[in-house]
């Protein structure tokens, strides 16, 4: 049976044309449309406030009050309905956009708060429930129905609101190294295994850059040349492990398959988030200044006060700016108000 064990220039062609369509995904325009009302609890609205701030000039956040919006229609990608106490208006507000073919969230305290009645399957599917007990929570909660709403413009969504992804990136994950794992699985032309599992990692490693906001293009190289090499090392260890282990050589290849895509994309969301790399480093040196501090001293009450070094978070946490939103107000800038 013909072998394919190496990268061909169809492969590279390959990469090259995924990461144009990871740039093209990343830099989708998308529109969002927020419906808050006037009454919600203030934590909850400023807790959607902070969570849409848009990194990209190519998204559209909008902004109205349940009284304002206008008629529903279908020219939003998605819609955030924030309830009050009363959560059958903005349930309401929700299905009308619902109807339009939009899917669209209503933020309510509990779920039990969300009621929508007897609706047609194909528009009660695109109406969902998100619950605020807490402003952590919401988030969370907000995050995975994006993830889960935006279809083929998650990876926009994530590149222009942060705190969406995580649920995007490990969706990309999850189908990648599944699609990985039955390749591994289904050995058709012995060998073709590695270029195909590769090629895959690596287009997963430009989609997870595309959803960090990251542009696409040469700087991704290192990216790619990185995938490759570790592609290489995840085939030197299922050809060991199917000589040492005891196991169909399927399945081998399989597990690696699997564990090689997740490795890869978990060393690709480290190098996408400086800021992480940067607080971990931080970390590191106050533990190797305080280890200093104790052989120097002999015991870590005995450093001089003039010596030690707050760590960067609490410094940041004692030195956090005043909240310049006016009292009594919800906080959230409404566009289009009358």
């Amino acid at each position: 049976m013909a072998r394919k064990s190496r990268v061909s220039v169809r492969d590279v062609a390959e990469v090259l044309s995924a990461g144009r369509n990871s740039e093209r995904r990343r830099s989708t325009p998308i529109s969002l449309l927020v419906v808050v009302d006037p009454s919600a609890p203030r934590d909850v609205v400023l807790a959607v406030r902070d969570a849409f701030v848009p990194e990209q000039e190519s998204s559209s956040v909008e902004v109205g009050t349940l009284d304002n919006c206008g008629a529903p229609d279908g020219s939003r990608d998605l819609v955030v309905v924030v309830a009050g106490p009363d959560a059958a208006h903005a349930t309401q507000t929700a299905i009308g956009y619902a109807r339009c073919g939009v899917a669209a969230c209503v933020v309510v305290e509990s779920a039990l708060d969300f009621a929508t009645g007897d609706l047609p399957d194909a528009v009660a599917a695109l109406v969902t429930p998100v619950a605020a007990s807490s402003a952590d929570a919401l988030q969370a909660n907000l995050s995975q129905w994006v993830a889960d709403a935006a279809g083929e413009k998650a990876i926009a969504f994530a590149a222009n609101f942060p705190f969406c992804r995580e649920p995007v990136v490990r969706s990309l994950v999850r189908d990648t190294a599944l699609q990985n794992a039955a390749v591994g699985a289904v050995d058709v032309i012995h060998g073709a295994d590695f270029p195909i599992m590769t090629v895959r990692q690596a287009k997963l490693a430009l989609d997870i850059a595309a959803a960090h906001g990251r542009r696409v293009d040469l700087s991704c190289v290192a990216d790619v040349a990185g995938v490759a090499g570790a592609g290489l090392a995840y085939r030197a260890v299922a050809r060991a492990l199917e000589a040492a282990v005891p196991l169909p050589n399927w399945m081998v290849r399989s597990a690696v398959g699997y564990a090689g895509t997740v490795a890869t994309a978990a060393v690709a969301g480290v190098r996408n988030q400086p800021n992480l790399v940067a607080g971990v480093m931080d970390r590191v040196r106050a533990a190797a200044h305080r280890g200093a501090d104790e052989v120097a001293f002999g015991h870590e009450d005995e450093v001089p006060r003039e010596g030690r070094q707050l760590p960067r978070a609490l410094l940041e946490a004692t030195t956090s700016h005043e909240d310049d939103r006016s009292a009594g107000g919800s906080g959230y800038i409404v566009i289009g108000e009358a």
